[in-house]
């Protein structure tokens, strides 16, 4: 944790790294930038893949989820959700946003509540059956959201990783053999150029 810390710290005093404001459009606070490891944001889907929906009716974190979305914040990099709830859940994302909250707190089984504040107004639903992932509308939208920002993508599903790197977003599939769970942090911070 203490090389974690310092390589955060130098991040941050490296000029490498700044933070975003908590709307879904990002604004620069210096120099225009480039899609670059100075400006990045990683949306993930959120059942199965920070929540472990398996059983019926109770929800819990996945492996290792809670503290990745901490290592990613606390060296500043914004965070959202992309995923497929029905589109009858609401008008609107904060609407369906809402309704995803409500349903996912009516089954969380962990002691603390799930850290909505987190991910900010950056939750990104379907408006149409036609959204739904894998097309391809909802990593666009995500990947516009983040603009100028480089966008990544962390989900267990391989088609919806193609469909989100076809949109332009680094995909990254969870909970594969062989490597670590979640994307690692220095990635998302010193991502190779483009």
């Amino acid at each position: 944790m203490k090389l974690f810390t310092r390589l955060a710290a130098a991040t941050a005093a490296a000029g490498l790294l700044f933070a975003l404001p908590t709307t879904a459009t990002a604004t620069p606070t210096a120099e225009p930038q480039s899609r670059s490891a100075r400006c990045s944001v990683v949306w993930f889907d959120l059942g199965n893949t920070l929540v472990d929906t398996t059983v019926a009716g109770r929800m819990t974190w996945m492996a290792g989820a809670q503290r990745h979305l901490r290592q990613l914040r606390a060296v500043g990099v914004p965070i959202g959700l992309i995923t497929n709830v029905p589109p009858e859940w609401g008008a609107t994302d904060a609407e369906r946003a809402a309704a995803t909250k409500a349903y996912v707190d009516g089954q969380w089984a962990e002691a603390d509540p799930f850290p909505w504040a987190l991910f900010g107004d950056r939750i990104l639903t379907p408006r149409t059956k036609a959204e739904s992932k894998p097309a391809l509308a909802l990593f666009e939208r995500g990947k516009d959201d983040a603009a100028p920002c480089r966008s990544f993508y962390e989900g267990e599903t391989p088609a919806e990783i193609t469909a989100a790197e076809q949109a332009g977003l680094t995909g990254y599939l969870i909970g594969q053999p062989n490597q670590p769970a979640y994307l690692p942090v220095w990635r998302v911070l010193f991502p190779a150029r483009d």
